[in-house]
């Protein structure tokens, strides 16, 4: 099966629309190199037999805050006619204040990820922290010690206290629809935090998180697989991150070709930019990489927005 080598497709599209240029029609030495390293891990995983790491539909249809919302008293994101809205909760330091603070940036979302892997692992609400977290840390180049393991129990924490919404509302003939629901991603947590760092010693060790029971059912509705080393190349941009687990989600369930809009692109991945054109430039940017890692001909830039094409199997 064929992947992407960061190609000029020229095929036509409905509507006769031509895809955006993915790169410059330069030869493969002048690509950069990132990029090369990317083609060459796509080539060693094609065909491999791996143990994945799951997603759950929610972060694949929504997301996270990719920078830290601060003073604002919730944040949102839209997917169509699916609206999730993230409320921050109090989080208590160790002088004993108490101040809202959101999980944001790509370690929530390695976390969420992790939650759902053991989720369908081991079938279980309560998860230990210590060396089901550190492993599955390590596997993504992180650890669970110094100052990696007191940024993951922080961000842990803001995730346990978090309150999120989700909304669907829709138009059904004569009357307009709304259903929602209200849940925490953890019903209890039992943190424990080093107050001295020591050599060798994991920060994670000791704590627990119990998933409630709405986290717990989606977790185990559809997860989405991913690969750990595609995880870990595409680290360091919580956007990555985020088309890497849309892409997998909407490729495997779509039934026909279809155009997601740069606006409805950006309702989902990028609300913040002052002008579409600097969204779009900064998807493009992301997708160039992360499209490697999909069967060639799935995806297309278009001017209207991206074109998703049906493949009978949409990861490495």
């Amino acid at each position: 099966m064929g992947r992407h080598r960061l190609h000029v497709d020229n095929s036509r599209h409905p509507q006769e629309e031509r895809p955006i240029m993915t790169t410059s029609p330069q030869p493969q030495p002048l690509l950069q190199r990132r990029q090369l390293q990317l083609i060459d891990l796509a080539s060693e995983l094609e065909g491999e037999r791996f143990h994945g790491h799951f997603a759950s539909r929610i972060m694949a249809q929504l997301s996270l805050p990719y920078k830290d919302p601060q003073g604002a008293t919730e944040w949102v994101r839209r997917n169509n006619a699916l609206t999730l809205t993230l409320t921050p909760g109090l989080v208590t330091s160790p002088d004993g204040s108490r101040n809202r603070a959101y999980p944001y940036g790509v370690i929530p979302r390695y976390l969420m990820t992790w939650m759902t892997t053991e989720v369908v692992r081991t079938r279980s609400r309560q998860i230990s922290l210590g060396d089901s977290l550190t492993q599955f840390l390590g596997s993504l180049g992180m650890n669970g010690s110094g100052a990696s393991g007191r940024r993951v129990l922080d961000q842990l924490h803001r995730l346990a206290v978090a309150s999120i919404n989700i909304e669907d509302a829709r138009d059904v003939g004569t009357r307009w629809a709304i259903t929602g629901e209200n849940f925490h991603i953890a019903s209890r947590y039992d943190l424990w935090f080093s107050t001295k760092e020591v050599p060798g010693q994991d920060q994670l060790l000791g704590s627990t998180i119990t998933l409630s029971e709405q986290f717990y059912e989606e977790a185990l509705k559809s997860p989405v697989m991913l690969h750990p080393q595609i995880l870990r190349a595409l680290s360091g941009s919580a956007m990555r991150l985020d088309l890497y687990v849309w892409l997998a989600y909407r490729l495997r369930n779509l039934q026909k070709p279809t155009t997601v809009t740069w606006s409805q692109l950006e309702a989902q991945f990028g609300s913040a930019y002052k002008h579409q054109r600097q969204f779009r430039a900064k998807f493009l940017s992301h997708w160039r990489e992360v499209q490697i890692f999909f069967p060639q001909n799935t995806t297309a830039a278009l001017p209207s927005g991206l074109r998703l094409n049906r493949a009978a199997k949409a990861l490495v």
